[in-house]
């Protein structure tokens, strides 16, 4: 399958602040407000009335749709009220679905006003050469994400963007040939779409979810095929680095259990990956999360303790001076990651997520 060079993005924005000799980091210039962080979230596109139902159970009450469970103050030991729960939250919007764009219209909306850059839409194409918008659940509902975003856009005079989370859904010995014919339909179909114009690059931006667990002739041959028309991210350690980072643009970490409290090495594992990153002339995307709860799935927690933990996170995270930054997560209910709006806490975390934003980093 062939595909067109992207050329759909504004590229990198020219700062004109004064610099701090040899940083590129902008000087601090007195009475100037900080410039905003560029913050993209992860944002999944699995949530149907069929998913509802297989993480909620047959006893839940779906026309009211209360809390279905409890969880205590940190965010930790969660108890469900109905028999085959798997979630103790759901979103402040009720029961949401994703194959109607005013789902998206009404996510794209909050995330904007909150100062969000925009999402990694989590997706994962059939590996057939000649898929399209129809060929699957995900496939339908990643192409109705697109073309809401850019009505989006187009109605509000934004600048809402889109990144692609490439999903591997555990499946890390999944032939390269799918891989790059699943990237290769994203190009050919969306390559050149407006809403996935961003501030790094001319071309569309890709992070490859769990890259690091891939064999290396699958990474060397997929970033070969593809690499020339996305700008192709990682999901990369300090260990792994060296090793892929040569077929990738840049990287992130998708760390949804990075543990300020618990984990003496949750900073200076992030900070030894970035310095090994900005070594190569790479550009580096920050990971961060509120919380971080799977234990109805045998899982582990890391607490919230409302905002401390994503602030905590935030800080320290800040100090390997990132490129911009990837949230975990916007809807992901099941590990508990989540920073929408939800019944139980509100708009609590995304209102101090554009605090930060704001502040900058």
């Amino acid at each position: 399958m062939s595909v067109i060079t992207a050329g759909c993005g504004t590229g990198p924005a020219v700062s004109q602040q004064p610099t701090h000799p040899g940083s590129g980091t902008p000087a601090a210039v007195p009475g100037v407000s900080h410039t905003p962080a560029t913050v993209y979230v992860h944002y999944y596109l699995w949530w149907t009335v069929q998913h509802w139902n297989d993480k909620l159970g047959p006893a839940y009450p779906y026309s009211t749709a209360p809390l279905p469970g409890s969880i205590d103050a940190q965010g930790c030991n969660p108890s469900v009220s109905y028999s085959g729960a798997q979630i103790v939250d759901v979103p402040a919007e009720g029961l949401y679905d994703q194959t109607q764009g005013v789902t998206f219209e009404r996510h794209v909306q909050l995330a904007s006003q909150a100062g969000i850059k925009g999402f990694l839409a989590d997706w994962q194409g059939t590996g057939s050469t000649t898929q399209g918008p129809n060929s699957s659940g995900y496939n339908s509902r990643f192409d109705l994400m697109v073309k809401t975003v850019d009505a989006y856009n187009s109605a509000h005079g934004s600048s809402f963007s889109l990144g692609l989370a490439y999903a591997s859904f555990g499946d890390y010995a999944r032939p390269a040939s799918m891989v790059i014919a699943d990237l290769q339909y994203f190009v050919s179909r969306y390559g050149s779409d407006p809403a996935f114009r961003n501030g790094y690059s001319p071309k569309p931006i890709v992070m490859w979810l769990n890259s690091r667990k891939y064999s290396p002739q699958a990474i060397q041959a997929i970033s070969q095929a593809v690499e020339p028309y996305v700008y192709l991210l990682g999901d990369e350690t300090a260990a792994s680095w060296p090793n892929d980072g040569r077929y990738l643009d840049g990287t992130s970490y998708y760390w949804s259990t990075q543990d300020p409290w618990n984990n003496s090495r949750a900073g200076s594992a992030v900070s030894e990956l970035a310095s090994l990153v900005h070594a190569d002339g790479k550009q580096w995307f920050a990971p961060f999360i509120a919380g971080y709860n799977k234990q109805l799935m045998g899982g582990t927690c890391v607490q919230r303790r409302g905002t401390q933990t994503l602030t905590e996170l935030w800080q320290l995270n800040s100090a390997t001076r990132p490129d911009g930054w990837f949230g975990i997560s916007w809807n992901e209910f099941v590990e508990n990651t989540y920073l929408e709006p939800s019944k139980r806490y509100g708009s609590k975390y995304l209102d101090a997520l554009s605090a930060l934003i704001k502040k900058g980093s």
